[in-house]
């Protein structure tokens, strides 16, 4: 069995066949607010803690607002970005067309072997074309499936829309799809996530509550109570 790259979430990797495919990409989407980029810093922090060096690339925050939002988890990364195995680089809505070239440089001057991209929705934003933005999103799935690093990528699930991204194309080019949402339960509503695809892997069909807790994200093996469902 081909070795997976941990993400080192709790209770999250195995139930997605132990881990990441090297060199993979994995799409987690959801709606504002439901933990995509938590689970992203977590997992370059996880990677660069094993001494695999990881680029995060935002596209709407500023690595202000990403360093600040790491410290609220105890995640100590000014010594791993000095060392640059914890790399963070904004990359504005002008500079989209140079991600391929970022990301391969990045590869060369870091050996990162992990990658975030945070967020697509930008993409739907700037290219006039929704063809330009696939072919570019296509481009860059391509880029980082060639030069083997194991990447996340979120999305935004717009309101009152039953696509995953913006893009209408993003769940369908990725090897793995991960839904993050909000569920009502009672006069409450509780966080849970469904592994909606993880190309071959044998990976939970259920859908998993999971909370956001002092050190990251902790995802629970129990499955939802029957006939609960995930509402896009």
């Amino acid at each position: 069995m081909e070795e997976r790259v941990k993400t080192s979430v709790k209770g999250l990797d195995k139930l997605i066949g132990g881990g990441l495919i090297p060199g993979s990409v994995m799409l987690i989407a959801g709606k504002a607010g439901a933990g995509k980029t938590i689970m992203c810093a977590q997992y370059i922090y996880n990677g660069a803690l094993a001494g695999e060096p990881g680029l995060y690339i935002t596209t709407e925050e500023t690595p202000a607002k990403i360093r600040k939002d790491v410290a609220n988890f105890g995640w100590g990364i000014g010594k791993l970005e000095k060392e640059k195995k914890f790399v963070i680089l904004e990359i504005s809505p002008m500079r989209l067309a140079e991600m391929e070239s970022i990301i391969k440089e990045a590869k060369r001057k870091y050996k990162i072997q992990r990658c975030v991209i945070d967020s697509l929705s930008v993409f739907a934003l700037y290219f006039e074309k929704p063809f330009a933005a696939r072919k570019r999103l296509y481009s860059i799935f391509k880029v980082v499936e060639e030069l083997g690093i194991t990447t996340i990528v979120t999305a935004e699930i717009p309101e009152d829309s039953k696509r995953l991204s913006r893009l209408g194309l993003a769940e369908f080019m990725a090897d793995g799809v991960i839904v993050l949402q909000y569920l009502p339960m009672g006069r409450q509503f509780k966080r849970a996530l469904q592994i909606r695809k993880m190309r071959m892997s044998d990976h939970s069909k259920n859908i998993h509550p999971f909370r956001i807790t002092k050190g990251g994200i902790e995802v629970f093996a129990p499955k939802m109570p029957k006939g609960m469902k995930l509402e896009l």
